[in-house]
Parts: structure tokens; sequence; C-alpha cells
């Protein structure tokens, strides 16, 4: 970033902003010291601290970037670049381990409940029953067991523990991949932000596996390219089987990309092909996965509606008609879709034009493009593709996980397509690199802010805080001991077989039919009738949490028209005649809804 006649030098420039760095992260840490306020609800995690607070933890961030990327771009081979690298790990510590810090109970209140469910059984009946993917549950149980730790607390610390796990695989997979050191510290500045949202901060075993797959792609590459390659090839058959036995869509994928490796225009060196992996991947799979039935169908449902497409039936379609049915400006939408996929659309556009400019130097000027260049391309733009048949033409999958996917051949394509720009520019004028630094600095802190902001469910992103309190916990214990099984249960903020699985076990919810959720009539129907009973035609319980009462003004506070509760509907509904409230908590109350 410096030439040699400026007063400072890269290696002082990079002490005096590793010294800047620590002392914003000492700041973040005085501050969550003096705001510890442990067990306490918040619609958003991000409101719990003030806004300089996570000013100060992007700022943090971006400048071990800026180290990284100082050191990348500077001729004085220095290891400075480690104090920028710790910055990012230590400010990704405190992010991911917030839940903790914040004194959560459980962080999620849907799938990751469930999840704990599945450790629970294990640890009752020492067998996975029939648990789709056990690895990230058997794992749980052993930590469980060795450790001593609650499942709750084992659930916050996995996906902290994968994250982190995940940074440093991506630094053996950088040197395996990139030629120059320079090129590795540039991607480590890409890499070593927490770029998955909530598969980086709650417990998810697709998350947990996507976070996997650098190291899978470390030991896939060096079992081709070492010169002793039996331990490598030993370890990823190994690692395979752990892939089919974590998450069947990532095992899928996964498939798809090492069928993409063997391309042959991508190299003339002869390596061996990945067929026998792939066919061990793809019949463990087959023997084991339930997902078979929900492909087949994915698959024929794509076909059909690319042959006859009429806009329904996609995830798409799903958007469009939950756009047309509330009305909000057309700013606003941007806004939010912004906030929601601000970072995916970032690495995408940059992803296209270091595509469109290798393309130009390789027509143009003949350059040549190396096989992990040309495989992170092709990477890139099948699984794009991919994504967007699943938004047009499905609504199964999800769009999000397939394109999340192909963000891990931008890391790669995104600093080798640099590589190449700045290799051309070389010989011509350097003042074009100092042109190139601000704008990649403004992409990195693009990133960070979108990446910090998408960490966890807020109303910032459209979403509600995925704790679940401790007093949601025992007020369902106690209503699981007094409820009359043939009643039914309405919920409004809380999923009543989700809370079961995680206290009793999945198996148990299963043996006791408590498998479904029962929504409640928009304002208790009290736009049509006086009491809430003559819209129900039996005797019914009904659970409301804080996040059901108060969920939809927090979303969408300047949206009083979308609310579906109001202040009023609950004021009706404590002075309902027909309505008797049985228990309440600091955040639950049970009522019973009589007929």
């Amino acid at each position: 970033m410096f030439s040699k006649n400026d007063h400072f030098s890269i290696s002082r420039f990079n002490k005096i902003m590793s010294i800047f760095g620590f002392m914003l992260i000492l700041s973040t840490l005085s501050i969550i010291i003096h705001n510890s306020s442990a067990n306490v609800y918040n619609f958003s995690i991000y409101e719990s601290y003030p806004e300089y607070f996570w000013a100060l933890i992007i700022i943090a961030l971006f400048i071990g970037q800026i180290i990284l990327l100082n050191s990348a771009f500077s001729k004085s081979k220095t290891n400075s670049w480690i104090a920028g690298f710790l910055i990012i790990i230590i400010s990704d510590l405190i992010l991911l381990l917030m839940p903790i810090i914040k004194g959560y109970f459980v962080n999620g209140r849907y799938d990751a409940l469930t999840h704990i469910g599945y450790m629970v059984d294990i640890g009752k009946y020492h067998n996975i029953g029939s648990n789709p993917y056990p690895i990230l549950h058997i794992w749980g149980f052993v930590l469980n067991y060795m450790s001593g730790l609650s499942y709750n607390d084992i659930s916050m610390l996995i996906p902290a523990f994968l994250s982190l796990f995940y940074i440093f695989s991506w630094y053996l997979l950088g040197r395996l991949v990139f030629k120059k050191n320079n090129m590795i510290l540039f991607m480590l500045s890409m890499s070593s932000i927490l770029l998955f949202g909530s598969k980086n901060s709650m417990l998810s075993p697709n998350g947990e596996t996507l976070l996997f797959v650098p190291f899978f792609l470390y030991i896939f590459f060096k079992s081709r390219v070492a010169k002793k390659p039996i331990p490598y090839e030993i370890l990823l058959i190994l690692i395979s089987f752990f892939v089919v036995f974590s998450h069947p869509l990532i095992s899928i994928l996964l498939i798809m990309t090492l069928i993409i490796s063997d391309y042959p225009i991508f190299t003339t060196v002869k390596w061996r092909k990945s067929n026998y992996i792939v066919l061990i991947i793809l019949c463990c799979f087959l023997m084991w996965s339930s997902y078979i039935p929900i492909l087949t169908n994915n698959i024929k449902l794509i076909l059909d509606n690319m042959i006859l497409y009429d806009g329904t039936g996609s995830e798409l379609g799903r958007y469009s008609n939950s756009l047309n049915s509330i009305h909000i400006p057309f700013l606003y939408i941007v806004i939010i879709g912004l906030r929601l996929y601000g970072l995916e659309v970032l690495l995408g556009v940059l992803s296209l034009i270091c595509i469109s400019l290798v393309f130009i130097f390789w027509k143009k000027y003949h350059v040549e493009v190396d096989y992990y260049h040309k495989f992170s391309i092709v990477g890139w733009l099948f699984f794009v593709l991919l994504s967007l048949l699943i938004l047009i033409f499905a609504d199964s999958f999800g769009f999000i996980r397939i394109y999340q996917y192909s963000i891990l051949f931008s890391i790669m394509l995104i600093p080798l397509s640099i590589n190449m720009l700045l290799e051309r520019t070389e010989v011509k004028e350097k003042k074009h690199h100092f042109k190139l630094l601000p704008l990649l600095s403004l992409f990195l802190l693009l990133i960070t802010y979108f990446s910090t902001y998408n960490l966890f469910f807020a109303p910032i992103n459209l979403n509600i805080d995925q704790q679940t309190p401790e007093s949601e916990f025992s007020g369902m214990e106690v209503f699981y001991h007094v409820k009359n099984n043939s009643q039914p249960t309405l919920e409004l903020g809380i999923t009543n077989f989700r809370v079961y699985d995680a206290v009793y076990g999945v198996a148990e919810g299963k043996k006791e039919k408590i498998r479904y959720t029962n929504p409640v009539i928009e304002h208790f129907d009290y736009t049509s009738n006086s009491s809430i009973n003559s819209y129900y035609n039996e005797t019914s319980y009904l659970l409301i949490s804080d996040v059901g009462r108060y969920q939809k003004q927090k979303l969408f506070p300047d949206l009083k028209s979308e609310w579906d509760f109001t202040p009023k509907d609950f004021n009706k509904l404590n002075n309902d005649a027909g309505v008797t409230k049985f228990y309440s908590n600091k955040f639950l109350e049970m009522y019973i809804i009589n007929h």
C-alpha cells in the first residue's frame, strides 16, 4: 500500500493498525462486561448493545482485513499479517459466542430444538433410531458425556467451533490452490468473515456440513497432488461417510462438485479421476438417505414447470404472492432485499465481473488459466444457475442453500482473478494496483457489514431473535404434565412439538403424536365475533409467547395494517368470558378456550 519513499514502512503501518484493532477489541469486551444482562429476551440481539458496539466490531474486522490486504499487495514479506488474522479471529469469536455471552438458554426456536431432541434420544436409547443425519447429534451426545455440558450449551458451541474450523480449513486449501502467498492472504480476508448468516451461529446439520466442505476439498485435492496419496485417500473415504451421515443436500452438491472437478478442459495433467469417491458417496447416500423421494419429486417438478410454467408452485411465485398480499412501497422492498441478500448480491456481482475479466484476458491476450481457476469459474456458474432454477421452478430445497454453496467457489474465484489482473498490469503501470486497493477495501467493508448484520435473526433482516428463554421451557413442562391430550393446542409464537422434542426427545414426541402445529386465527376473530370460542368448535388450549405477542409489531412497526394481532386484541382476550387463563410467567401465557 506504500512505496519505499513513504515515511512509514508496510510493517510499521501494520503494527499501528494492529494496535488500533486490539484496542477496539478491548473496547468491545469492556462494553460487554458493563452491559451484562443475562437471561433477558430481546427481539433483536443487535438491540442488546448500543449501535457503536457493533460499529466497533465491524471496524475491528475491517482493520484485520486491511492488514491482510496490505500484506498481500506488499513486496515487503513480513509476518505482520498474523496480527490482522488474529484480530479477525477474536472478533469472530466474540460474535459467535454472543448467545452464550448474553446468557441464552437455547439459541433456536425451531429446528435447533429438534436437533437437541435427537441428542436426547441418543443419550436415552443409545442408538440413532430413524435419525436422518446422526453425525451432528452423536457429536453432541459425546461432548455432553465427556464434558458434562448441557445439550443446550453444546448446541451453541458446535456452530462456533465449526465456523473457526472452516476458516483454518480455507488456510490449508489456500496453500494448495494459490501459487503466491499474497493471494492466500487476500483469500483469508474474505474467508475469515462469517459469510453464512445463521449457519455460522445456530445449530443446523446443513450449515455445519457446509462449513466442513473446504476441508473435504483440501483432502480431495491433496490426494491428487501428494507424492504419497494413500493416507489422504483413506482419510477422504472416511470423511465421505461423515458427509453422507451429516446432511443429504451437501452430499448431493459434493457429488456434483467432484464430477465438475474431472471435467477434461480443466487440466492436461493426468490426475486420478474422482470416480471411486463419487461412487462411494453415491452408494452410501442411496443406501442411507431418505432424501431420494424429495430429490426425485423436485427434479420432476422443475422439469414440469420448465415445460408448463404458470408462476405457481415455486419459491419465486410464493415470494411474489406474499408481496402482492401486502401493500408496502417498492423502495421498502428493495431495502428489505438488500438486508436479506446484500452479501450474496455483492459476491455474485463481483464474481461475474471476475469471470468477464478472465474471459477477456483469455480471448484477447491468450492468458493461461490454471486448473483451480477454471474449476472455480465452472463451479460457481453451475451452482448459481442451479439455485436460480430452483428459485423459479421449485419450492422445497430453498434456493439460498444452493446459492450459499456457490460462495465457496467465489472465495477461490475472486482472488485468482484479481491476481490475474495484477500480473497483467504489472508490466505496465504500478498505479493500477493502488487504484484497485480502495475498491477491494470497500468490497471487504461491505461484506463485513452485511455478514455481521445477518449473523443473527433480527428485525433488521426481517426475522425475530431465535432465543428460547428458560421460562418458556419450564412453562411448557408444566403444560405437558397437566394437558388433556384429547384437546387440540393452538400456538402463537411457540412451537409445541419443538419444545417437547428438546425436553423429552424426538422419539417420545412421535410416540405421543405431538408432531403438528395449529396457528391461531387473526385478531382472535374479534373482528367478526365478541368471543374467540365462537370460531373454535371444541375446547382448546391456547399458548402465547412474547414472540407471538409482539412479532409483527417488531418486524413492521410502521405497517400496522399488516399486524395479525394488536395490543387491543390481547386486552380483549384477557377479558373474554369464553377464555380462561390458567398459567403465565415472564414470557409465556396459557389459556383454555371453553366450548
